[in-house]
């Protein structure tokens, strides 16, 4: 059972052998300035400072201090950041930390973290690389340094015009400015008149920028839905929006159907298609042919050119010649229907009759004159157009 002790106790300078202090899961309450207990929960000694308890796990450990760097009254090391005056300092801050074996840990420095940083080397100073590494007052000097007129570490201020150019600058003459001006092209140049071409995504120059020769002719589709010829009827792209049509500009129609791999031009108010040179002519195509000389006319063997008319008579001349004729509506007079033919077949000629319907030959009187033929046909009554044939050989 713990007794209480009710006054200081002096040792005499002797050992306090075997003892052990307080152990408390938590701090114990109404403490006195140099009060100390061990902590069962997070296995650490603490003394009472008389403000608040303070961790004596690193208290008393030996610490080879530099300049930039110092211990706050809770026995914590503060890092002082680098600088001209500081000596062994370290570009360090909040997350700096000592380790419970009293190892100070500092972390990398960073764009966003203070902390330790290497000093580039000349190459990475030069080459302007590296993010992770600074650069010393000599290296910045010779980066600096950018030809003969700017020696040392002058700072100097370039200025440049709207097309990327050196126009002047701090310690910079003329003279050191060349003038470049005639053998460049700016950017308000590309693609404009008296200016240079550009090139599309393909890496092929515009067509708005290429003389209209350059692609008259022109693959295009039918617009789905749109009236066929009209200003909205053919696009540049299968299943694109409809082009504006150019007059001067040849269209190829590409879409399958009854307009595909036929040419239009555009007239200003609608497409009209452009007639391709025909073929040959054939019993279903119509097309160019040639005239049949007399002795193919004569012959009759060849099939595939033309009789002239002037051919055809001298061919036929001496032949008999056959003509056909019905009659108009004949009116009955006096028992008789008289029907007349005109025919340069007549008078030299033979004529018969027959009845339309059945081809029953008919037997009436014919009189042959001059250029005409004259049938009379015993009838009481009216007789019907086309109820008879004539037919005329000469």
């Amino acid at each position: 059972m713990a007794k209480k002790v009710l006054t200081d106790l002096n040792m005499n300078q002797n050992e306090l052998q075997n003892a052990v202090i307080q152990n408390l899961a938590s701090a114990p309450a109404n403490p006195v300035t140099g009060q100390e207990y061990f902590n069962t929960t997070d296995h650490k000694k603490y003394i009472y400072n008389g403000t608040e308890w303070v961790d004596e796990t690193n208290q008393g450990k030996i610490y080879n201090f530099r300049n930039g760097l110092t211990e706050d009254a809770n026995g914590n090391v503060d890092v002082d950041p680098a600088t001209t005056s500081t000596i062994g300092g370290v570009i360090a801050g909040s997350n700096t930390s000592i380790a419970n074996d009293g190892t100070l840990s500092v972390p990398d420095a960073s764009t966003s973290t203070k902390g330790v940083i290497e000093i580039a080397t000349d190459t990475e100073a030069s080459t302007g690389t590296d993010t992770t590494r600074a650069i010393n007052a000599k290296q910045l000097a010779t980066k600096l340094t950018k030809n003969a007129a700017i020696t040392g570490a002058t700072k100097c201020k370039i200025t440049y015009d709207a097309n990327g150019l050196v126009t002047g600058g701090d310690n910079l003459s003329a003279s050191d400015i060349p003038d470049i001006s005639s053998t460049y092209v700016t950017q308000a140049e590309v693609g404009t008149a008296n200016g240079v071409a550009s090139l599309d995504g393909d890496g092929k120059v515009p067509s708005a920028q290429l003389p209209s020769y350059v692609d008259d002719v022109v693959d295009a589709y039918i617009v789905s839905g749109a009236t066929a010829l009209s200003a909205g009827w053919l696009s540049a792209t299968s299943g694109g929006s409809a082009l504006t049509p150019e007059t001067g500009k040849i269209y190829v129609v590409l879409t399958a159907g009854e307009y595909q791999n036929k040419t239009y031009r555009w007239s200003g108010t609608t497409y009209v298609e452009i007639s391709s040179s025909p073929g040959a002519a054939s019993e279903s195509a119509a097309g160019i042919i040639e005239i049949a000389t007399q002795n193919e006319v004569n012959t009759g063997t060849d099939d595939t050119r033309a009789v002239t008319p002037l051919k055809l008579a001298t061919y036929t001349s001496g032949m008999a010649k056959k003509a056909t004729f019905t009659n108009g509506a004949l009116t009955a007079s006096s028992g008789v229907c008289t029907w007349t033919i005109s025919t340069a077949l007549a008078p030299d000629c033979i004529c018969s009759i027959r009845e339309t319907s059945g081809g029953a030959e008919v037997y009436c009187d014919v009189t042959y004159g001059s250029g005409s033929i004259t049938i009379k046909i015993n009838s009481a009554s009216n007789i019907a157009a086309n109820t008879y044939t004539a037919t005329v050989i000469g």
